[in-house]
């Protein structure tokens, strides 16, 4: 009886671990996209997008002296992201970061991307076939 019991208590243990849920689960990927748009008057306008698919935009208000894209770990790095004053299909506005001056922008942890004066921005558009341009020179903004 006693060597029947044992093999009870294993069997019921065994079969307690094989239906028992996994403890473990995976981390969910880190697929945000965010546009950070500030001015010298502490006015500051987050854009949080979920992920890129395959492009993405949204509808801002206000004047603006820099911007910011913070992309997560599994987005694409090549994603860029511009702004414009009249709406998705308006001429890009351009900012400069260090010596570059481009009309889309990225993350690359580097930081803002300034324009030359306030700027007026009313939509906000990251999309992966966006490239890079660096114009290296010139007046940026409006």
């Amino acid at each position: 009886m006693h060597i029947s019991t044992t093999i009870a208590t294993l069997l019921l243990a065994a079969s307690s671990a094989i239906a028992a849920p996994s403890r473990r689960q995976a981390a969910a990927a880190d697929t945000k996209v965010r546009v950070i748009l500030r001015n010298d008057s502490g006015l500051k306008q987050e854009i949080n997008f979920a992920s890129v698919d395959p492009n993405i935009s949204t509808g801002v208000s206000g004047v603006f002296t820099t911007l910011e894209v913070d992309v997560g770990a599994d987005v694409d790095p090549t994603l860029r992201c511009a702004v414009t004053a009249g709406g998705r299909n308006d001429v890009k506005l351009f900012a400069r970061r260090g010596a570059n001056l481009d009309d889309t922008f990225s993350d690359s942890t580097n930081g803002e991307w300034t324009f030359d004066e306030p700027t007026a921005i009313s939509t906000v558009v990251c999309d992966l076939d966006f490239v890079v341009r660096n114009l290296g020179t010139g007046i940026c903004g409006t």
